[in-house]
């Protein structure tokens, strides 16, 4: 690494998004974290005291615009710029489509679509003076639907749909990633009202991809610059 990155990742608590940040920060780049858990923040800060990158981190939702604009000024001048944007945070709520709760399906689309493009409307400006890189992360369901998770699988495709779009538009100016996950060995599936599929698909995220190994494949995407882009990458659960 030649030198350290800014880089400003939501969703970043627990989960995913904080193995992201603390492999980040120990690689000895600086990060601003930003999630509704303050306390979640705070331990990774204490966790990431010791490591060669800084660490900042902002408490807000990706569904308020403000908090995010705030966050990522923040970010900006705490650490010279942005040059990495990772908009990590999603949820996924899984149910047959006709007992589905609307609400259910609305604060997925607020959360994994327009949380999104919240969070790139905001560091859009910094990245193209950076020449940055934007890291979006999508999911297996992203290429492939899967029995009562329409609404999210729709969410993924349309993460997916924006990384080619800003590929496409910004080529020469911004690289852009997606990682597609399988299932990974977090609480995501938690939120999940319906007992009977909760019980049905716990053991398969339990059994999934541990967060660390998703964030070596984010750290692998970062510091390729130079040597070329990843532009996308999927990651599977190894169950030969």
């Amino acid at each position: 690494m030649t030198q350290p990155y800014s880089i400003f990742i939501t969703g970043a608590s627990s989960g995913i998004g904080a193995c992201i940040a603390k492999q980040l920060c120990d690689a000895g780049h600086n990060v601003h974290a930003f999630a509704r858990s303050k306390d979640g923040l705070q331990n990774i800060s204490t966790e990431t005291e010791q490591c060669s990158g800084k660490f900042a981190y902002s408490v807000g939702d990706v569904t308020n615009n403000n908090d995010l604009k705030k966050a990522i000024e923040r970010c900006a001048n705490e650490f010279g710029g942005v040059d990495i944007l990772i908009p990590n945070a999603g949820i996924g709520f899984f149910n047959p489509l006709e007992e589905a709760s609307f609400e259910e399906w609305e604060a997925m689309i607020d959360v994994n679509i327009t949380g999104v493009l919240r969070t790139l409307h905001s560091a859009l400006p910094y990245l193209l003076k950076s020449k940055g890189q934007i890291i979006n992360i999508g999911s297996i369901a992203a290429r492939h639907v899967f029995p009562n998770s329409g609404v999210y699988c729709a969410t993924k495709h349309a993460v997916l749909a924006l990384s080619e779009s800003l590929r496409i538009e910004y080529t020469n100016k911004l690289a852009i990633t997606t990682i597609n996950p399988g299932s990974v060995d977090t609480p995501f599936i938690d939120r999940t009202q319906n007992e009977k599929l909760l019980n049905e698909y716990k053991p398969t995220f339990n059994s999934g991809m541990q967060p660390k190994f998703i964030a070596k494949a984010v750290l692998q995407a970062v510091e390729a610059n130079g040597s070329g882009i990843y532009s996308e990458i999927t990651l599977r659960p190894d169950r030969r």
